[in-house]
Parts: structure tokens; sequence; C-alpha cells
């Protein structure tokens, strides 16, 4: 079936097998209606691009051979959602999402965003299966997006974070923990941002603490003119935004061993690390008896270990662990820090 006007779909277009195409020579079309449309195959070939008012459904490929499809940045249910199996051909700086895309029942995926001119793909890779999730790429500063209405300043940043790109943005909704891999090019103007690509980092907007933060770091390749770099995992729940950032990675953390008497006199009660300054919620922290049996364990540590366990196989935890020498492992994630060390508790 081919369209060469625009589709009002004000009834149930869902259980077709067959291709679909949109073909306009001249000028742009239109998806809109009360219903969403979901096709298997669906081809595109419009000269001003296919404007969806209405989200849209491929079960199977979506190949795109001329033009972008377009959908509003301020309402993520309209999108170009790929489903189950479904894939795309044909991706280029001309044939692309400019929008939202969304996913349904895939683990790992690439989003085949956009703006304007500018292909930039966002790479989805999780921990597990998604139920869905929606990505669109926002070439705007983010201190002053015009095509939403959130911002993200990019002076506020924890203290390792030197800098944030002012030139463009990712937003990922998700919920599945998940690793992403982003792609620049001399359009992303990286000189500006980072001096070195060693000092490169995906960083995220977090909701919660209302600043920008290091996602961390896996594998980076290229230079500073096109290349691609990819996070640690975290949870896309909590970040807003996310884009290119810089760390200081000069920062030395001072950890050596440590004596705790958590005896409630006010001295050496709790186990403070002043180095979690430098990773302030990005580490983590596992404290193991002399036997090499984890005993307390912490993502995003708060200097708050008095010396009971948090780990169920531990007879007695109300307690308090007995008196002795333990051993602890520290991982400063925003500067790729990892750091074993003595903990000695006496009461």
């Amino acid at each position: 079936m081919g369209f060469h006007v625009n589709l009002v779909n004000d009834g149930t277009f869902d259980e077709n097998s067959g291709r679909v195409g949109f073909f306009g020579e001249n000028g742009f079309l239109t998806v809109s209606g009360a219903f969403r449309p979901i096709f298997y195959d669906m081809e595109v070939m419009v000269a001003d691009d296919l404007m969806l008012e209405v989200g849209v459904g491929v079960t199977n490929n979506l190949n795109l051979i001329l033009g972008d499809i377009n959908t509003p940045r301020s309402f993520l249910d309209v999108n170009l959602d790929f489903i189950d199996q479904a894939f795309y051909s044909g991706l280029s700086d001309t044939t692309k999402i400019d929008g939202y895309a969304s996913l349904t029942h895939k683990k790992d995926f690439t989003f085949p965003v956009g703006y304007g001119n500018e292909f930039k793909p966002l790479q989805l890779l999780s921990e597990d299966i998604n139920a869905s999730a929606k990505c669109a790429y926002f070439q705007e500063d983010p201190n002053y997006p015009t095509s939403i209405m959130s911002s993200y300043p990019t002076e506020k940043r924890t203290a390792k974070v030197t800098a944030v790109s002012p030139y463009e943005f990712w937003d990922l909704e998700a919920i599945v923990p998940s690793r992403v891999r982003l792609f620049w090019n001399q359009n992303s103007r990286l000189e500006n941002v980072v001096e070195q690509l060693k000092n490169l980092r995906v960083v995220g907007w977090h909701i919660e603490k209302d600043t920008w933060v290091s996602l961390g770091i896996t594998m980076v390749s290229g230079d500073l003119q096109s290349g691609t770099i990819t996070s640690a995992i975290f949870d896309p729940q909590e970040y807003g935004a996310i884009t290119f950032g810089s760390l200081d990675n000069k920062a030395v953390a001072d950890l050596g061993n440590y004596l705790l008497t958590p005896n409630g006199d006010g001295v050496n009660d709790v186990l403070y690390l002043d180095a979690i300054s430098l990773s302030p919620g990005n580490n983590s922290l596992q404290i193991y008896n002399r036997w090499g049996r984890l005993v307390y364990e912490a993502e995003d540590y708060q200097n708050n270990f008095d010396g009971f366990a948090n780990v169920n196989w531990v007879i007695e935890r109300n307690r308090g662990l007995p008196e002795g020498v333990y051993f602890y492992i520290l991982k400063l994630h925003d500067i790729n820090f990892s750091h074993q060390g003595y903990l000695a508790i006496y009461r």
C-alpha cells in the first residue's frame, strides 16, 4: 500500500503484514488521527519529511530512502517505535528520525536519531530487556534549550567534572541499568570541551542532585574530530540529559589504613573517607573479614559505616562486627580509581 497523501488513522491499523510506503515528491506528508498505526514494513520517500502527529509502530523493517521522520520533541508519546525484532535501513544525515525514536522489548538498540542535517545516534546497551525506552537528540545548548521546557545548567557540575558540552545533548527515557555509546563528529566541537581524549567522559544531568555528574567510561575510540565513547553502567531514569564532558583525572585519592572505634565517643565512630569527594554519588565500597567473606557493601558510600554488617550471611548483625582486622576495596568511578586498604575495628 502506498500513500501519496496524508494518512489520518481513526481506525484499527495494526495487524497488517505487508509493506506500507509514504511517497511525496514535493512538500511533506503527515500521519495523524485518533489511533497509532502499526506497520510491518514501512518505507519513506518524502522530499520534505514525513511528519508524525501520532505515534507509529514498526514490527519488521523501516527503510528510509528520502527525507526524515519528524516528531515533536515536546510530546514523547509521539514517536517512531521499533517493536520486538524491528530494524531499520538507509540511515544518513538526511534520512533519520528527527525527534523521538522508541523501542519495545529490546535489550540493545541504536536509536537512529538526529537533528536537521545531523545524524547523531545513541546506542543503548542494557543489562536486561527494556519493556520500552525512548531517545531524542538535541543540537541545542543544554543551558537554554528551545524545544523543551527543562534546562540543564552546565556550570552546575561535580567538582571533578571540569566542563560540559554546550553544543548538544540526548534525552534517554529508560529504566533498565545500561551503558550508552555516544558518537561525535567535527560539529560536536570537542576541542572546546576537553583538551585530551583521555579526559573525555559521558556525563549526565542527575535529576535529584540537580547537577552534572560523570557516567564513567568503559571504551573510547577516535580523535577529537570523530569517534565514540561508551559509559559505565548507570540507571537512566535518574538522569534528564546526557552529553560529553571533561574530567580532571589529575586528582589523587589519599587513602590508607584506618582505625574504627564505634563506641559513641565521637572519635573514629564511622569510617570516614575524604576521597569520596572525588567521586560523589559514583563510588562503591566493600569490606571483607580476614577470611575474605564480604561483611559490608555500599553503592554511593556516604561515610556512614559504623562497624555493623549489612549482608545476610553475618550472624547477629545487630551486635556489630567482632574486633579485628578487615580489608576494604573502594572504587571511585569518576576518576577510574580502585584501592584496597586495611581497617581495624576495636570497641
